[in-house]
């Protein structure tokens, strides 16, 4: 009886209770686990869609020029700041070499190449730059051994954003429209949910 004569005056819990309170407890972080996904479904939509209206993409095969061009740009890029303490965005450099590669494809009007020498022309200081120019990458894309150019700009860019896609289709590029597909870890998510039937695939 000493042993456990110390004990509060409430007494043990049944075990039952704790069992209960254990069960509840976990229904409680599976409810909010599902619900934590279904808003992660949500939001990832959305981006989707608004990079479908705010961005451009191009794909590429891994050795087209373009590619080339530009990865040399950012090997540049990576290697010169090394020996600086501020750099610009490398979006920039990115963009800056787009531009001077998509002016020298081979097929490509006056009238094109034109207003891409203007641009540069204007261009003179990445800070200017940066006003109207706010996302310009080269990536791998699903396909195997292709790559995928993705940019964005201001409106006050949008004759030349479609200058540019214009020349990289009639070069070897493929202008991507509409909504994005769903990512590795949304489809796995959306996979997960179908699966409990906490979510529609369609």
């Amino acid at each position: 009886m000493n042993s456990w004569a110390n004990v509060t005056a409430g007494g043990r819990p049944p075990k039952r209770a704790k069992a209960d309170a254990v069960a509840a407890s976990n229904t409680n972080w599976e409810t909010l686990l599902v619900h934590t996904a279904k808003q992660g479904m949500h939001d990832a939509t959305h981006v989707r869609e608004h990079d479908a209206v705010l961005q451009r993409v191009v794909l590429f095969p891994a050795s087209h020029q373009v590619c080339t061009h530009l990865q040399e740009s950012g090997r540049f890029f990576a290697a010169d700041c090394k020996n600086k303490s501020e750099q610009s965005s490398p979006h920039l450099f990115i963009w800056a070499a787009l531009i001077a590669t998509v002016g020298n494809l081979p097929v490509l009007t006056d009238e094109q190449k034109q207003i891409l020498l203007q641009h540069a022309s204007e261009m003179d200081s990445p800070q200017k730059l940066a006003q109207s120019v706010f996302v310009c990458r080269l990536k791998k894309a699903w396909a195997k051994d292709t790559l995928k150019l993705t940019f964005s700009t201001a409106p006050s860019l949008e004759n030349l954003a479609n200058v540019i896609c214009t020349v990289l289709a009639a070069n070897g590029g493929t202008v991507k429209h509409g909504v994005p597909p769903r990512g590795v870890h949304e489809r796995a998510i959306a996979k997960i949910l179908v699966e409990m039937g906490e979510y529609s695939s369609v």
